[in-house]
């Protein structure tokens, strides 16, 4: 994973240590998980994204973090935002997540750093936009120009964007609802039965269901790489596994997005603003690559942040 030199100026507060502060009017907070290696440095990367962004924004904004114990009096939380006058707070990871439920009802709040669903919270969720996506197909698969996949109710939101971004793009989106991982395989197994060629692909969403690691993964990379066929995914360890290619954050591109929506954010407003993940980088499998018959240039090589075997 990238790292990233972080310098950032933190201006504290502490709930336990009761350090103060001055507010402004737009200050806005941002509370992430204390948490040790690696995953600290997940974190660190979006706020250095989220300084960045506030470092080209005119009507400047005082950035307050802090980092979130495992164990927080939220109660105690919302007093410390209200006696300083903040009204707008960025979450990450599961433990802002819950935070946020507990302030969603009093502050602008979004969430990032988790495959959040429409309707839960706002944010931005590490569920990858399916434009954006395909974007990459285009790219490593040129070939290809039809799309199957199966999906959950989890994930009826994502199809609707994976549809319209289809039709954009000139691709034929193949899909099947199911509601167990065992309905998936006999899909995938019917699939794999009929007459696939090199402008198939599958496509393996974020989905416990559908796209299930210990099973419907290891079932389906078999079967196609046997019969030579497309697979791509939305997440990140599926290409060091055997799929052509996925996407992971680009966790500083996802700092820069937060800080650029909770500043959208209008107080009174009835709309959650949401969005998938459009700050992404690319992974290829390079076997898998040569494989399929895919021999990438240098020029096409350097678009890919990620490449295996290491």
């Amino acid at each position: 994973m990238r790292r990233f030199s972080l310098i950032i100026t933190f201006v504290i507060f502490s709930l336990y240590c009761g350090k103060v502060f001055a507010a402004k009017l737009e200050d806005i907070a941002i509370f992430y998980p204390n948490v040790p290696e690696p995953y600290n440095a997940i974190y660190q990367e979006i706020l250095s994204g989220v300084q960045s962004a506030k470092v080209n924004d005119e009507q400047v904004s005082q950035l307050v973090v802090f980092p979130l114990e495992k164990e927080f009096d939220s109660e105690r939380i919302k007093q410390q935002l209200v006696s300083k006058g903040i009204k707008k707070v960025i979450v990450l990871g599961r433990s802002g997540l819950k935070l946020a439920r507990s302030l969603a009802s009093d502050f602008m709040v979004v969430s990032g750093a988790l495959p959040i669903t429409p309707n839960t919270i706002s944010g931005i969720s590490l569920i990858a936009d399916p434009e954006y996506l395909f974007r990459y197909l285009t790219q490593v698969a040129p070939k290809v120009t039809r799309i199957h996949l199966a999906y959950s109710q989890a994930n009826e939101w994502l199809i609707e964007l994976a549809q319209q971004a289809a039709k954009s793009q000139g691709y034929q989106l193949d899909v099947k609802k199911v509601t167990s991982t065992k309905q998936a395989i006999e899909y995938y197994q019917s699939l794999f039965d009929a007459s696939l060629t090199e402008n198939d692909a599958i496509w393996l969403p974020v989905d416990r269901i559908s796209s299930q690691d210990k099973v419907t993964l290891p079932f389906i990379l078999e079967k196609a790489w046997a019969k030579d066929v497309v697979v791509f995914s939305s997440k990140p360890s599926h290409a060091k596994r055997g799929a052509l290619f996925s996407i992971y954050p680009d966790n500083h591109g996802l700092g820069q997005q937060l800080y650029k929506m909770i500043k959208a954010c209008n107080e009174g407003s009835a709309i959650m603003p949401f969005s998938a993940l459009t700050s992404m980088l690319l992974a290829v499998n390079l076997r898998t690559a040569a494989h399929l018959g895919f021999n990438y240039t240098k020029a096409q090589q350097s678009n890919f942040q990620l490449t295996f075997p290491e």
